[in-house]
């Protein structure tokens, strides 16, 4: 049990459950005691309510049958009451009553609830009285309690499920009409925090993107919002195997050109076009953006008659078809990261598929780029050893 400053009831249901009391806190759902913590659970997030004794048990009991649920209820009411009071520091209050075959968390004692105080912050954001500055904090205070997925280790259970729905479709609006605000009030460099915590709780929401590239471009940072463009277009790919290139392309270009401003100073526009110093290895871009970069190279060729190889990395499993989804997704990481860390930084790469990499390789011979794809071969049997994959490889020269 972990010490804390406390002596009142403190619970956490956003991300991983946690309870303190008297400042005593347990945390961790596991083994045996998984239904008492249900049980704790389920009386907390109805503590204003008289829970009816057939009712908590089709909560309890929703994924298997109980042969004597009315005693099988006691018995954990009775551990759960131990558990309290052991945490308690041994103190013996009754914090789960029954009254009139109702069960109901006992209010008598100061208790702080995580999802209350979210309610309360979004409740206050929406009040439209209120200047926009005070609906902003609210908003963020809001923001700033969720730590992920309501009870997500008690997911399994169907109340949790609509009540986590819920919570996430208030987090979501609480981001967007944060955004909102910040955008009015031109502070476009807060808002690319915002949508950043956001895309880490809810990576595949559309919408947190388009904020995110908005907030980029707004603030200037043209390279950071092309790299969310990027990032964007390969995961949903990646996840979903959905190209969404074509609804974040048109509206990042937009942003963009709506945001530029007259510039006449060279270095402020070298400078906006320079890419981070510490940046490392190989080039990855968006597909579209490979395509340009091969036509123009393609072109330098016919001038120059510098030679330019292209390879083409296609990840199957040993089988000859194409791996499992968790495997296809760990392999895929680990084929990617080797092709980018093996290559020059003049070498440009893009993802043609969830299981396709092609890297474009100037300056450099037919050996020396046979040489290479070796290398990067090497590295990735290095880095994945499982063998439950193999790598095909295609060398040409680009024409």
């Amino acid at each position: 049990m972990q010490k804390v400053n406390a002596d009142k009831i403190s619970v956490k249901m956003f991300g991983e459950f946690s309870l303190t009391i008297n400042g005593n806190t347990l945390e961790g759902l596991k083994g045996h005691t998984k239904r008492v913590w249900l049980l704790i659970q389920y009386l907390l997030a109805n503590r204003f309510h008289e829970v009816p004794l057939n009712s908590l048990i089709a909560v309890l009991w929703s994924d298997r049958e109980c042969g004597d649920p009315v005693n099988a209820l006691k018995n954990l009411v009775y551990r759960a009451r131990v558990l309290l009071r052991d945490l308690s520091g041994g103190r013996d209050f009754p914090y789960i009553l029954f009254t009139n075959d109702t069960y109901a968390w006992n209010n008598k004692y100061p208790c702080t609830i995580d999802t209350e105080k979210f309610t309360a912050y979004w409740k206050m954001g929406e009040n439209r009285t209120a200047s926009p500055k005070i609906r902003l904090e609210n908003y963020k205070k809001a923001i700033d309690l969720y730590k992920g997925e309501f009870l997500p280790k008690s997911s399994y259970n169907k109340w949790v499920i609509s009540v986590s729905s819920e919570y996430s479709d208030l987090y979501r609006h609480c981001v967007a009409k944060a955004c909102g605000l910040l955008i009015g009030m031109r502070r476009f460099d807060d808002m690319i925090p915002v949508c950043e915590t956001a895309l880490s709780y809810a990576p595949l929401e559309i919408s947190f993107h388009k904020l995110l590239i908005y907030a980029c471009v707004s603030a200037g940072r043209r390279n950071k919002a092309l790299e969310c463009y990027n990032r964007a277009t390969v995961l949903f790919y990646k996840e979903l195997g959905v190209d969404m290139s074509d609804t974040l392309r048109p509206l990042y270009h937009r942003f963009l050109s709506h945001s530029a401003s007259m510039e006449t100073d060279l270095s402020a526009i070298k400078n906006d076009l320079r890419e981070d110093s510490l940046a490392g290895g190989a080039f990855f871009c968006d597909y579209d953006v490979f395509k340009s970069i091969y036509r123009i190279q393609a072109r330098l060729v016919l001038r120059t008659g510098q030679p330019i190889f292209v390879i083409l990395f296609t990840l199957i499993g040993t089988n000859g078809k194409q791996p499992p989804a968790e495997t296809e997704k760990n392999a895929a990481a680990k084929l990617k990261a080797a092709i980018l860390v093996s290559l020059r930084k003049g070498d440009i790469v893009t993802a043609y598929s969830s299981t396709q990499f092609i890297a474009m390789l100037p300056l450099i011979n037919y050996e020396n780029t046979c040489a290479v794809t070796e290398r990067i071969l090497k590295k990735f049997r290095f880095d994945y050893r499982k063998g439950d994959v193999k790598i095909l490889t295609k060398v040409a020269p680009l024409g």
